[in-house]
Formats: C-alpha cells, sequence, structure tokens
C-alpha cells in the first residue's frame, strides 16, 4: 500500500484491529472513506449486533429486516453512503455463539468480497480476534 492510497480495494477484507487504529481512523477519513465505528460490547447476541452494525452505517429502518441476510443486503448495498469507500471498526468482545460469530465474519467476508469486485474498499477491523489476518 502506498501513502497516497492507504485502503486499496485489493485489500478489502476482514482483519484484526491494528494496534494504532486511530491512525488508520485519520487515514481513512482523509482519503474520504466512511469509518464506521461498532461496539459489540453493547450488543449481547446476534439481533443486538446486527442492529448495530445497520444502525452504524444508518441502514434505512423502514426496510431493514434484521436478519443475516438483510444484514448482508445492506452491506452490499450502501448507496445511501456518499463516499469512496466504507471501514467498519467492530470494537469489543462480542458476547455471542461460535456459530453467530463465524455467521458475522461470513456476512462481512462475502460483502468485502462484492465490494472488491466493484473496485472499492470495505475493510473490517475486528478487535481480539486473533484467528483473523492483520493488517499490513
Amino acid at each position: 500500500m502506498t501513502q497516497s492510497e492507504p485502503f486499496p480495494s485489493t485489500h478489502s477484507g476482514v482483519y484484526r484491529t491494528a494496534a494504532d487504529v486511530s491512525r488508520l481512523q485519520s487515514q481513512a477519513r482523509a482519503s474520504g472513506l466512511a469509518w464506521s465505528e461498532i461496539d459489540l460490547r453493547a450488543s449481547p447476541g446476534k439481533h443486538a449486533a446486527i442492529h448495530a452494525l445497520a444502525g452504524a452505517i444508518g441502514a434505512p429502518a423502514a426496510t431493514f429486516g434484521a436478519n443475516w441476510d438483510a444484514l448482508a443486503d445492506v452491506l452490499q448495498d450502501l448507496s445511501w453512503v456518499t463516499a469512496p469507500g466504507y471501514v467498519l471498526h467492530l470494537r469489543g468482545d462480542w458476547n455471542a455463539s461460535s456459530d453467530e460469530r463465524a455467521t458475522l465474519l461470513e456476512v462481512l467476508r462475502a460483502s468485502a468480497d462484492y465490494w472488491r469486485s466493484k473496485g472499492r474498499p470495505f475493510i473490517v477491523f475486528v478487535d481480539g480476534a486473533a484467528e483473523l489476518p492483520s493488517w499490513t
């Protein structure tokens, strides 16, 4: 990655949160990317997490179905967000089952794949996710 393009679309994906997340946030905002903070500590369980994610990205409440498919749909639309790309920071330990966590990561990865195919960055940083690759 170059200084002029710190978040290329080719790096769209789901990553372990970097130690210096404030620097990443500054770079993303300087690049015009939409940065959303989602506090999963305040969102125990599937439904609360889905609503927290949808709320953080400003998903239209009237049409949001509040399930995994609906979350995937809004993450792969984002037409209401005026930005050349998107960065989500999922903060805190999420109190969810391993199946729910796996499904959330699957939805986020599929969304990153979608946006990569469109040539737009979609990058997700997840706190405390040792199983995810690090951001380089």
